[in-house]
């Protein structure tokens, strides 16, 4: 095999950008587990129930791109810390509505300052440009990846 026709894999899109994003996801896990005791899958879930206006097991999978199983789990777990209630959907009977309780709230309120203490701190390198770029380049891959999905 010659050199040409090796993938450098530690040059490969892909493989930087899990490699990144283990990393950032690890060190930001720090703020949510040790102020609020929360673990990764349960910070996501908390946080979507806190964008959504009806916020749905499944919408939450959708969006945080999380398997059922896990996305169940932390809702089961966030409901028994008691930042979570679980309630009928109001027009779709089959469904349940995610909601946090007064506690929920406090929880985030709490660490939302905080996430955006780290993210200042984790892009406290790039110029206020770079940060626009950088949020514009990864919202352009992310329709490309889409659309090459949808083929």
């Amino acid at each position: 095999m010659s050199k040409q026709s090796i993938l450098d894999i530690s040059q490969f899109l892909p493989y930087q950008l899990v490699s990144l994003s283990t990393k950032v996801s690890e060190d930001f896990a720090q703020v949510y587990s040790t102020e609020a005791g929360l673990t990764q899958a349960q910070w996501r879930v908390l946080s979507h129930v806190f964008n959504l206006e009806i916020a749905t097991a499944k919408r939450v999978c959708e969006l945080a791109n999380m398997d059922k199983s896990t996305v169940s789990r932390a809702i089961k777990q966030l409901e028994e810390k008691r930042l979570l209630q679980i309630t009928k959907h109001p027009t779709d009977k089959r469904a349940s509505v995610l909601r946090a309780t007064e506690e929920g709230l406090n929880v985030y309120k709490q660490l939302t300052p905080k996430a955006k203490e780290w993210e200042s701190a984790l892009l406290s390198n790039f110029t206020d440009n770079e940060k626009t770029t950088l949020r514009e380049l990864i919202a352009k891959l992310s329709m490309s990846v889409e659309e090459k999905s949808d083929k």
